[in-house]
């Protein structure tokens, strides 16, 4: 049997419609709609400062070693650290990669003579290494090989500021810059006795991520066999690349194998996690406040189908199948949600414009996600839209199949 409309069925839905119900239905969905996609597009327009290639959050370099305890300090015992530990470090999943530190055993000297108004002065050093991969200076500035009387050195930017704004103030020396202390020419002497010998040496660059006087690795080695007949040491510190995206358990495992570290040095990995930790409850809560508000509504629907249970059950009887019969409330629905949906595109759109005010200063976007992320909000109307069908579509076929 054909109908040409359906004019009854949507009159009568019509006057059961509750005007508080539906601006409930509609405020919850649009804020719902808001928080999502404001946060979605947020996250991916701002996704690549929180990713490995981040320009703000680089990876961590931390340096480890083991708490002194005052047994070790009377028994002379040394707190380093064994293969075993290292291989267990290596596992973990906030760890990109392990290196060790090297230090020299064997007695150095640092002699600078007067220039630039800077009085000469010697001074005993001692020197660390750590592998290539943890530093960041020009490879054809930090190369050495046997027989090369030149070492390079690189030392913490710390150490420049020490003097400038310390020493040279106190003592009335004049301040030096950065380029003009990697010019100053100095001699090393290296060992004792009949096994001393003096090297030139000179700074290459500088570090802010590494608290040491650094020297090529392969040079500290054979200076090491040379000068301290000693090629193998457990090392005492250790450096840890730590991954950019963060881990809330480095601290506690850190904590529990009793390793020293500067929990200054954890903040980056720290913040990057709870930034996104936060980013995903706030896409949760808007997804709940969306399906709350649908839920809402399906309710509502419900109540109504039930209320005219007896007139839909009439219609049903008289020629109207199912379909015609869920047609006026899934109209109804359709159009409350894509209204919500609507209403809260230019809210999003507002907001974003004074966030990339704001933000766009210190953190830049190729372009932005908002089309994407408009065309995933249509997805999810789409699915609860069909939630939505099935259950209004079973509950009037219950009604209208029962006996």
């Amino acid at each position: 049997m054909s109908f040409n409309s359906n004019t009854l069925i949507e009159k009568l839905v019509r006057k059961n419609l509750s005007f508080l119900r539906i601006t409930t239905f509609c405020f919850f969905s649009i804020i719902g709609f808001f928080i999502l996609l404001l946060a979605a597009t947020i996250y991916l327009d701002y996704a690549k400062n929180f990713g490995e290639d981040s320009s703000i959050w680089k990876s961590n370099y931390i340096v480890l070693n083991k708490k002194v305890s005052s047994l070790q300090t009377l028994t002379g015992e040394k707190p380093t650290f064994n293969q075993d530990e290292i291989d267990d470090l290596k596992t973990q999943n906030f760890v990109q990669k392990v290196g060790v530190f090297k230090s020299s055993q064997f007695p150095v000297k640092l002699q600078v003579g007067g220039i630039a108004g800077i009085r000469g002065f010697s001074t005993d050093l001692f020197f660390e290494s750590v592998p290539e991969d943890f530093i960041e200076v020009k490879e054809s500035d930090w190369k050495w090989q046997e027989g090369q009387n030149f070492i390079p050195i690189i030392i913490p930017k710390s150490y420049l500021n020490l003097y400038n704004f310390g020493f040279a103030t106190s003592q009335g020396l004049p301040q030096v810059s950065e380029g003009l202390f990697t010019k100053i020419p100095f001699q090393l002497i290296l060992g004792k006795g009949e096994n001393q010998h003096v090297y030139q040496a000179r700074i290459v660059d500088f570090t802010t991520k590494i608290n040491t006087i650094l020297v090529p690795e392969n040079f500290l080695q054979w200076a090491n066999e040379k000068y301290a007949h000693q090629s193998n040491t457990e090392p005492s510190r250790i450096i840890v690349e730590t991954k950019s995206q963060g881990d809330e358990n480095s601290a506690s495992y850190f904590e529990s194998h009793n390793f020293d570290i500067n929990k200054d040095e954890l903040k980056n990995g720290e913040l990057t996690y709870y930034l996104k930790l936060a980013f995903t409850l706030v896409l949760f809560i808007g997804l709940i406040i969306v399906f709350a508000a649908i839920w809402l509504m399906i309710i509502n629907f419900q109540l109504m189908i039930e209320k005219n249970k007896h007139k839909t059950k009439d219609l049903f009887l008289i020629g109207y199948n199912i379909n015609q019969l869920a047609k006026p409330y899934l109209k109804f629905s359709i159009i409350f949600m894509l209204i919500s949906y609507l209403i809260s595109i230019p809210m999003v759109y507002f907001i974003l414009n004074m966030i990339n005010a704001k933000v766009g200063k210190f953190m830049s976007t190729e372009q932005s996600h908002i089309w994407e992320v408009i065309g995933f909000g249509l997805i999810v109307v789409i699915v609860l839209f069909i939630i939505n069908k099935i259950i209004l579509t079973q509950s009037i076929k219950k009604i209208a199949l029962k006996s």
